[in-house]
């Protein structure tokens, strides 16, 4: 019945941000200006992304509120320059052969839509599968889905899986999220590619491996994919933006 498109019922429309000339080297991440601040950051989430930052960055309490907030911002960013975030790895849960082979054929396979991308997000495709509704085209896609989440968590609320192919970078929150996601990746890449998420601290980072293994995050702080190599990347990401699963 629907397969839409993220800028429509993923996150809202976000703001256009700027796109890399190239792709990202293996292993590299975006500019540290990105990762901090993305551009899809509304006025009300950078003052918030501040706020966060007052705590490590003491200069930021001495100037108050009597700054600009840009300015604030490149503080922010020199701070992390001189002093680097900590680097945290991670890996998700490895998934069975049994699920992850006949998915990625499947992937390898899809039809994608003939829409223009999300806008502010480098990825080759990106697509929207509806939880629990038909999607026409997509009926096989869908069911390996299906069984993948319920080998993962059969009790979580999805409603939607996006659906990517060579994501890279993009740094971004997902605002409408009300709870974790999970996030998996697949393809024939050999390197890069790890899911980076801020962690509980703003001075850290999680890089997490999600190569064939199922991650659970939280989509609502700051995250971006590193550049990869070898072979493509695909990723489905199962999230929720249903208040009652909050």
């Amino acid at each position: 019945m629907r397969v839409q498109w993220a800028e429509a019922k993923h996150q809202g429309k976000p703001q256009v941000g700027p796109r890399p000339a190239q792709p990202l080297k293996a292993g590299h991440s975006p500019s540290l200006a990105e990762q901090l601040f993305p551009a899809t950051l509304s006025a009300k989430q950078l003052d918030g992304m501040i706020d966060k930052y007052r705590s490590l960055v003491k200069v930021l309490d001495i100037l108050g509120d009597t700054v600009e907030p840009w300015i604030l911002s490149e503080i922010v960013v020199a701070h992390y320059r001189r002093c680097p975030r900590i680097e945290r790895p991670k890996s998700g849960a490895q998934v069975p052969d049994r699920l992850t082979d006949p998915l990625l054929r499947a992937l390898e396979q899809t039809r994608w839509p003939p829409l223009p991308q999300r806008s502010g997000i480098q990825a080759e495709q990106y697509l929207i599968l509806h939880w629990g509704k038909r999607n026409d085209g997509y009926e096989d896609l869908s069911a390996l889905l299906v069984e993948l989440l319920d080998w993962a968590d059969p009790r979580y609320g999805c409603t939607m899986v996006a659906v990517t192919k060579n994501f890279q970078g993009s740094p971004h929150v997902d605002a409408n999220d009300v709870t974790y996601q999970y996030a998996m990746s697949l393809g024939s890449f050999r390197e890069g590619g790890e899911l980076c998420v801020e962690g509980d601290r703003p001075d850290e980072v999680l890089v997490v491996n999600t190569h064939n293994r199922m991650a659970k995050v939280d989509g609502r702080r700051i995250h971006f994919v590193r550049g990869h190599g070898g072979g493509d990347r695909f990723s489905v990401i199962f999230f929720s933006t249903d208040v009652s699963n909050a």
